[in-house]
């Protein structure tokens, strides 16, 4: 019968029990002065790489009782696949008595298994043998700085809040640029031409390039008016690019400089419409007057020049609106 009985039992030898989680805790000291610190130390065991967590019940714990943190702990191989965890919580109390501690809940997959309970005396200072009471200290002075008088909040985050102050102004500087509502010039810039004489000078070039000889009307008006265009938008702020014709024509009867050349562009634009909408083949004359009503228009609306002082000190003759004839000086 024992040779029989014999191999099962030293199979039964090397099988581990049935793995089941424990844990006890101990105080490293059941009584503490009030203000000091005590160890509650935990010691579980448990299977190897079991996802353990381990805590307790703050609702069931003493309100006079605060848990000042968690000690670092150390893990023990116990052979069988089974380790002993070894943790300690942090104990502290600034109130006087005796105070029941809840269990410690070590939570493995679905089991939960509690601790054994313990107590915890706290002793009240003795002040007896004290005799002399000191007056309370009056306020400490110290020496501020400008920024003390910031919020905690805003002197953390400094750095941040500068970071995003740059960042928002160089976000309006770029768009400001990008869309030349302000306009930037690093290099020295040329003196910039006189809307009158940039517009004179593109409708030159515009003769030049010879467009209607070749059969591009509709091109030679879209370039003849767009030049119109940007003259009323640089010389009386009329935003043209962005009217129809007739809007064009009601704002330069609205305006006084340039109601009496109206006429001219008046016809420019009719022409122009025929051309670029209906598609019509303008007549070479046609095409000449455009230009000259366009010379025309320029140089009737561009500001009169500055009247120069005469020698003897007598008042300038006056021009006629639109002259760019110099002066005429009276003959002694």
């Amino acid at each position: 019968m024992f040779r029989i009985f014999l191999p099962f039992l030293m199979l039964a030898a090397f099988i581990p029990a049935a793995a089941k989680t424990t844990v006890k805790v101990q105080m490293d000291s059941s009584q503490i002065l009030m203000g000091n610190q005590t160890a509650l130390i935990i010691d579980i065991v448990a299977p190897e790489n079991a996802p353990i967590e381990v805590g307790i019940d703050k609702n069931q714990l003493p309100k006079e009782i605060e848990i000042a943190g968690w000690a670092e702990g150390d893990t023990t191989s116990l052979g069988n696949g089974m380790v002993e965890m070894r943790r300690a919580l942090i104990l502290q109390s600034f109130d006087s008595g005796a105070y029941t501690l809840p269990p410690v809940l070590v939570v493995n997959g679905p089991d939960t298994v509690r601790s054994n309970q313990l107590a915890l005396k706290v002793v009240p200072v003795d002040v007896s043998h004290l005799e002399d009471i000191h007056p309370i200290a009056g306020a400490m002075e110290y020496e501020s700085r400008w920024w003390d008088f910031f919020p905690d909040w805003l002197t953390d985050y400094w750095m941040w809040m500068l970071a995003a102050i740059v960042i928002i102004i160089g976000g309006i500087c770029a768009y400001l640029i990008l869309t030349k509502k302000v306009n930037v010039n690093i290099m020295p810039q040329k003196r910039r031409l006189p809307p009158d004489e940039i517009a004179i000078n593109r409708l030159n070039a515009l003769r030049q390039d010879g467009l209607w000889e070749r059969g591009q009307e509709k091109e030679y008006y879209t370039r003849l008016t767009d030049i119109l265009r940007d003259y009323l938008a640089e010389r009386f702020g009329i935003n043209a690019m962005e009217m129809t014709s007739t809007q064009i024509i009601r704002s330069l009867n609205n305006n006084e400089e340039t109601r009496q050349s109206n006429e001219h562009m008046k016809k420019i634009l009719e022409v122009a419409d025929f051309v670029k909408f209906a598609r019509v083949r303008p007549l070479p004359d046609d095409n000449v007057q455009a230009f000259n009503r366009a010379m025309k228009f320029v140089e009737e609306t561009r500001p009169a020049p500055e009247p120069e002082q005469p020698e003897n000190g007598e008042p300038p003759l006056p021009q006629a609106p639109g002259s760019t004839s110099a002066p005429l000086k009276k003959e002694n």
